[in-house]
């Protein structure tokens, strides 16, 4: 059996009888072959506690230790009692621990965060090198994982952020919210105990050769970038206005344990190399408040298609500057105000602007000269039925008010900008339709036709290269993007994280089809 189907088989079987959990069992599985802790905020009676009961069942002779935590819990109540016998008779402090988190594989702690100071600072020890002081003992701890809960999260300046810290996974666990789901748990006949087969058991011996072949795993580029891109905007969160700059923190302990992380879950899924499929994984990695989740969730989903975009920007920018530069060039020249006159009238009023996405598009001819170079105006664009066509026109002060615009459909405010040889809507550059082809425009003084005079050449050559590149590079890399994440059947993201991740890929492809849309437009104004 391979080492996926092994995992797979297990999860099954661990949450057999428990629903909307799957996702937080895989995670708490995950992080325990990882050696991380996790952390469950949620209010009670939402299955926290079984999570870790069942998490045991996925190791050889594993056991459980679970404890709810009070301001008045002593450390007796979590490490052991000490020994009397010993005490009275040797004169040895040490703890009876048999039966306490010294000797469990699983431990879960409800309301950790009322543990006193000496419970907090043998945990950080636990956590950390997994050993307890036992009197003039050190013992080497079998913990696996220790799994953590409450209903809110750690107070601030009480001393509690090492500890915080060390939960590496932290996850929402809510009530089920679907309502067939849930009468499916109403319905529920009562479960015998829940057993794993030997065969899908982890022992220690399997547990120490994975821990060696994780640290085999391979980080590539493209991963190390979506992790710079993540900490860059970690970094430009906490420089805006009301953001603390601890709610973005994340330590270089953090890091490390992030990258081992997703080696863990890639070994897992049977490869040999992190890939962006395991970058989801840091959702539940990388917040320190309830607050931030959703801009953790946007900039970790954003890094996918992060090196994409930064292409995708360096491209526009490029046009962007060609356009300008054409238009003022003309603008220099005292061009713009004869341009219109080399292009096709529609119905005596407007000029035909080619390529509109939405299908034939008129701009109202007398707005033209009311519409600027160096910076974007107020317009409008709406439906008209009776020329079954969308129409632009711009807002200034002693604009002519069309009647039609009163009683039209689909009617949005866009922004304006003269370009030469037609109009840029929203950013997105259009030609207007000419009375000739584009090769018999119009002269300028010197006999070089302006299509081609100064540095258009230059300028087009601009606009063929972003061309190129998008089409050659851009798209082919979301292609590869889309597929790897269409074909994974990774085991620790759930249903909800794949719809995020195609979601921002989307985004990318959408972004991608209209800035080819800019270029090719750019392609015949330059």
């Amino acid at each position: 059996m391979s080492i996926e189907a092994q995992i797979r088989s297990m999860l099954k079987a661990m949450s057999e009888g428990i629903y909307e959990k799957e996702h937080i069992l895989a995670m708490t599985l995950l992080s325990a072959i990882a050696g991380e802790s996790v952390f469950l905020l949620g209010p009670p009676g939402t299955a926290k506690s079984l999570v870790a009961r069942r998490l045991k069942l996925a190791f050889k002779d594993g056991n459980a230790f679970e404890y709810l935590m009070s301001r008045f819990s002593t450390p007796d109540e979590i490490f052991g009692p000490v020994s009397i016998s010993l005490l009275k008779n040797e004169d040895k402090y040490e703890r009876v621990v048999d039966g306490f988190l010294p000797t469990a594989t699983v431990v879960f702690l409800d309301e950790i965060w009322k543990a006193s100071p000496s419970i907090q600072n043998a945990l950080l020890t636990a956590i950390n090198e997994r050993i307890f002081q036992n009197g003039r003992n050190t013992l080497s701890l079998p913990m696996k994982a220790l799994i953590a809960a409450s209903n809110e999260l750690p107070a601030e300046d009480e001393g509690l952020e090492a500890l915080w810290d060390r939960f590496l996974v932290r996850m929402v666990s809510n009530c089920i919210q679907t309502e067939s789901t849930f009468y499916k748990m109403i319905h529920q006949k009562p479960n015998g105990d829940i057993t794993m087969p030997i065969d899908l058991q982890i022992t220690d011996e399997l547990y120490e050769i994975w821990q060696k072949e994780i640290g085999k795993v391979t980080i590539p580029d493209d991963v190390c970038g979506a992790v710079t891109a993540i900490r860059k905007r970690l970094r430009e969160e906490t420089t805006k206005d009301g953001n603390k700059e601890m709610d973005y923190y994340v330590s270089d302990r953090r890091w490390k344990k992030c990258f081992h992380i997703m080696q863990t879950a890639a070994f897992l899924n049977g490869r040999k190399a992190i890939d962006l499929t395991d970058i989801p994984i840091l959702f539940h990695c990388l917040w320190n408040t309830a607050e931030v989740i959703p801009t953790i969730i946007d900039i970790v989903a954003g890094s996918l298609t992060a090196d994409l975009d930064k292409q995708m920007e360096k491209l526009q920018k490029e046009i962007d500057q060609a356009i300008k530069k054409k238009s003022q060039s003309v603008k220099n020249e005292e061009d713009t105000r004869s341009q219109p006159e080399q292009f096709l009238l529609v119905s005596y009023f407007y000029y035909s602007i080619r390529n509109f996405p939405q299908g034939k598009c008129l701009f109202y001819k007398a707005d033209y000269n009311h519409v600027e170079v160096d910076k974007a105006s107020e317009g409008i664009l709406y439906r008209d039925e009776q020329k079954k066509a969308w129409v632009v026109h711009a807002i200034y002060t002693g604009a002519p008010f069309d009647y039609k615009i009163k009683n039209a459909q689909n009617v949005r405010k866009i922004k304006l900008q003269k370009c030469n040889g037609g109009i840029i809507i929203d950013k997105t550059p259009y030609a207007f339709e000419r009375m000739m082809p584009l090769s018999m425009t119009s002269t300028s003084s010197d006999g070089v036709q302006g299509l081609f005079a100064d540095d258009s050449f230059m300028e087009q050559s601009v606009a063929d290269t972003a061309l190129s590149t998008l089409q050659k590079d851009i798209i082919p890399g979301l292609a590869r993007l889309q597929t790897l994440f269409a074909g994974s059947k990774h085991l620790f993201l759930s249903d909800n994280d794949k719809k995020i991740a195609k979601k921002y890929l989307d985004g990318c492809d959408k972004h991608i089809k209209e800035l080819e849309v800019k270029i090719k437009n750019a392609r015949q104004l330059l």
